[in-house]
This record gives C-alpha cells, structure tokens and sequence, in this order.
C-alpha cells in the first residue's frame, strides 16, 4: 500500500514536509583526497575547482551590461549587490592552504634553534638548515610537476604557490633568527651567509626569480611582515652590541607604542 495519498499526503492526513532548500547543500566527494602530500593535498581537484569559478565570475563579468539593461531599476541594487560579491582572488586563499602545509616550516625553526649563533669566527659555509629548506622547496617543485602532468595547472596558480611557499619559508627565517637569544657580530654574518645562499639556489628553482628577490627583501626589510615579539627579539639580538641602553628602551618602546592600537 502507498505510504501517500492523494494531494502528498501522509495515511495520517498530515501534508509531506517540502524541502526547504533548492539546490542540496554541497559535499566533499569521497574519491577526493585532501590530506595527502604526494598530490599536494588535493592540488588537481582544487585547481579544476578554483578555474571553474574564476570562468563563471569571468562570464558574469562578461554579461554585466547585458543584465544591466534588462533589469528592472527597483532590481537594480540587488544586480549590484551580486556584483560586488563575484571575486577573482579565489586562488590566493585556495592556494594558502596547500602552501602552508607543502613545506615543514617547523621543522625549519627547530634546527634554526639547534644552531650557535654567539660564534668568534667568521664562516665560510652555510647552515644545514638552508640545505633541508631547499630540498623542501625541490620536492615541492617535483610535486607540482606530478600534478601537472594529470591536471594542467595555470600559470597564476603556479606563481601564487610559489609566492606563498617563499613568503612563508622567509617569514619563517625572520621568526627563527628573531628567536635566537645569543648572537655575536660574526653570527649575524652567518645568518647572512645563509640567506644569500637560500636566495642564490632557491632563484635557481623557479623561473619567478626577480619576485624571489623581491619578496625575500620585502618580507626582510618592511617591519609589516614581522610581529612585534619577532621586532622586539632582532633589536635584542641585532641590535644590542650597536646602540646603548637608552637607545634601546627607546627602540623598544616605540615597538610596543605600533602594537598598542592592536590590543
């Protein structure tokens, strides 16, 4: 017998309860795999993801006019009220997600941590840190090309990857520097030595080398890319053997005045 009557009612008489929502809400399909680092978490099926909706935005852009002068002029704020929310900057966040976890950036901090930096001499060859996190950066690389080779990956999407891998590792080296408690003047030539190194071989990697430059010495010279602990550490360690004791408290109370409106 037919649980329903005529009308889509129940036996009992009561009305069936219609769905609510239009379109079912989206789920992630089970044959997705987003935690693995071998496809570097999902990269494939986040760039078919990522382009599709950067298309869709490109075509709305494309039939904007069109629209505008079929619509109604009371519809009109609700035209633009979707306009306004169609966005292109869908792969920088997208990205970011693969980027942070593409590279152990942890593992980076602890042998930076494991290094002396209160040195007598000065060093003619780098730290094995800067050789770990150029590997890191290689098996990147090779990652990204495994992907390719299964699903064409935009350039855009390369570079912001790339961009937020750099940004990230040097924003890492800035924190691990920043965290050294002793340091001498010819450990701080060492902390240069390798920086000179990461930047010589990591350009060699990539084909972006002039934003390679260009990030590294953004991230290391605009006080916007550090915290104010990782400020207030560099003035400690950097700093110290340069300025005097007043000279520092002042430094250091102007830190604390750029992180005061933040609290």
């Amino acid at each position: 017998m037919d649980s329903l009557g005529e009308g889509g009612s129940s036996i009992q008489g009561g009305p069936v309860e219609e769905r609510k929502e239009k379109v079912p809400s989206p789920h992630l399909s089970q044959l997705v795999v987003l935690t693995a680092s071998e496809t570097l978490y999902g990269l494939a099926q986040r760039v078919v993801a990522t382009e599709s909706l950067v298309f869709l935005a490109e075509q709305f852009e494309s039939l904007q006019s069109h629209l505008d002068t079929m619509m109604p002029a009371a519809k009109k704020p609700f035209l633009q009220q979707f306009y306004s929310q169609v966005s292109h900057e869908l792969r920088k966040p997208i990205c970011w997600v693969v980027a942070a976890k593409a590279l152990d950036y942890e593992q980076m901090l602890l042998l930076m941590a494991a290094v002396k930096w209160d040195i007598r001499e000065i060093m003619s060859q780098h730290n094995v840190y800067v050789d770990v996190l150029l590997n890191e950066f290689e098996e990147f690389n090779k990652r990204l090309g495994d992907v390719s080779r299964h699903v064409r990956v935009p350039l855009p999407v390369s570079n912001v990857l790339w961009e937020h891998c750099i940004r990230l590792a040097n924003r890492t080296l800035v924190e691990g520097y920043g965290n050294v408690k002793k340091c001498s003047t010819e450990g701080r030539a060492l902390m240069q030595l390798d920086f000179q190194q990461f930047l010589m071989k990591l350009e060699k990697l990539t084909d972006m080398r002039h934003s390679v430059h260009n990030m590294c010495t953004s991230v290391c010279l605009s006080h916007k890319e550090y915290s104010m602990k990782q400020l207030a550490n560099l003035v400690h360690v950097c700093l110290s053997s340069h300025i005097n004791k007043n000279a520092r408290h002042k430094l250091l109370a102007a830190i604390d005045d750029i992180d005061r409106p933040k609290r």
